[in-house]
């Protein structure tokens, strides 16, 4: 379609276009009457269906749903076709019996991804960073990457960042969240520690979330030979990180100055929330892929044969449903309707509550309820004394809620804390302060991160 200044709106208009254009041209190349646009006995070959082919390809390829008010709607769309890309290149290699789901190859190629969105290259930048010391090395048999600022080397009072990366506990590593884990240590002045902790389904809860207390409790423990000043420890992540910086801290509580929580995933007893079903129309089949649940059934350990249930809230109770604990959870309680852009979802907020599987809730009950899994459904008291609390939320992303009633339920307990609002944004808008896929809430972002690691820590 085009404006009335005869503009071409979007890019789906430009490939069409460039359809017609490209085949016409050919055929008017290949006509003996140069430029008489005689088609009618015209055979096209070989050239003209290949380049239709191609460009009906590209204009249902990169046909995602962008978040309307992102500007770099291009930008977003070719990030949408990479993880797409990713996605389909997983099922061809089990399909042919290559490798197996979630396997170390896998999560290789996973990462070669990522790289090649955010710096344009499978293998990331250089190793070597003039801004930084930059360390690959272990913590208590536990895989770690040190960025120490150049300029604070020698200093005893420095400020650390202990970093927990995303990916769903079952994909993505430190190499992946390098360029990241450059930039936030190098603009804030801040040691960064990024731990490569164990994934699932491999390594289900509590495995993941071990490795990453291991961690933080040598460096709490060790922090004057590593020239860290005690009382500067914040530890942080996004996503599935988020998650288990957010249960971190409820168990070390006043040893930490700071948590740090980047869209976090914050409990596991509703995913019929007002985010899951306005946001899974953008981005859904890569980022906001509403399949992205099997990471939780990775976590938990469970069977893939119960994605479903987790989906329409089938794996809790109807007991539970109406039980006190899962109030702490309760959007009508907990979610301001200013962040609910659907007006429909937003006055039709109440969860039913007669439906659940009595016999599956039995067998995970004791994982989801925990604190450490599902921080959002810790009681009051467990939420007293925390350290300071930074929270980031996307408006477009599939687990803004979780988030937000996390920050609401400190609100009225009066524990100090801070909510960095996104309206624009989705769930890994944070990967692109830089790089070919730039995006001006990505830099927006994580400029808010440094600022707040230098004025907290």
């Amino acid at each position: 379609s085009v404006n009335n200044q005869g503009i071409i709106k979007d890019h789906g208009d430009f490939i069409g276009v460039s359809v017609i254009f490209i085949t016409e041209s050919i055929m008017v190349s290949r006509d003996p009457q140069r430029g008489s646009m005689a088609y009618n006995n015209y055979s096209c070959g070989t050239i003209p269906p290949l380049v239709v082919l191609v460009a009906l390809f590209l204009y249902f390829y990169l046909d995602a749903r962008v978040p309307e008010p992102i500007p770099e709607k291009f930008k977003v769309k070719v990030m949408d076709a990479m993880m797409k890309t990713y996605g389909h290149t997983v099922n061809v290699l089990v399909c042919l019996g290559i490798t197996e789901p979630f396997s170390d190859f896998v999560r290789k190629i996973a990462d070669w991804f990522v790289l090649t969105m955010v710096t344009g290259f499978p293998w990331g930048i250089a190793p070597y960073d003039p801004r930084l010391k930059i360390t690959d090395t272990h913590i208590r048999d536990i895989r770690v990457k040190v960025y120490e600022p150049v300029s604070g080397l020698g200093r005893t009072d420095r400020p650390v960042l202990i970093y927990l990366h995303g990916g769903g506990w079952s994909l993505l590593s430190v190499d992946s969240y390098d360029p990241l884990m450059r930039k936030i240590s190098s603009d804030s002045g801040t040691v960064v520690i990024s731990v490569n902790y164990r994934l699932s389904p491999q390594y289900p809860f509590p495995i993941p979330l071990n490795d990453c207390l291991e961690v933080v409790e040598y460096v709490i423990e060790n922090s004057k030979a590593m020239g860290i000043d005690k009382s500067r420890i914040a530890v942080g992540g996004d996503s599935a990180g988020g998650n288990m910086a957010a249960a971190i801290s409820l168990r070390l509580k006043s040893k930490i100055a700071m948590q740090m929580l980047l869209v976090p995933s914050l409990q596991f007893v509703n995913f019929n929330t007002t985010a899951f079903n306005e946001n899974t129309m953008y981005l859904n089949r890569s980022i906001h892929d509403p399949n992205s649940l099997m990471f939780v059934i990775n976590y938990l350990g469970l069977e893939p044969k119960y994605l479903s249930y987790l989906r329409y809230n089938n794996h809790t109770s109807p007991a539970f449903k109406q039980s006190l604990q899962n109030e702490y959870a309760d959007q009508t309680l907990w979610l301001p309707r200013r962040y609910v852009r659907d007006e429909k979802i937003r006055e039709n907020m109440e969860q039913p509550m007669d439906t659940g599987d009595e016999e599956l809730f039995e067998k995970i009950k004791n994982v989801i309820l925990d604190p450490l899994v599902s921080p959002l459904l810790a009681d009051d008291e467990l939420l007293e004394n925390l350290p300071y609390t930074y929270i980031m939320v996307c408006g477009y992303d599939f687990v803004r809620d979780d988030g937000i009633m996390f920050y609401e339920r400190l609100n009225q307990i009066e524990e100090e804390a801070h909510l960095a609002y996104y309206p624009e944004a989705f769930h890994n808008a944070l990967f692109f302060p830089h790089g070919p896929l730039k995006l001006n809430v990505g830099v927006r972002i994580v400029h808010d991160i440094v600022k707040t690691l230098k004025n907290v820590l």
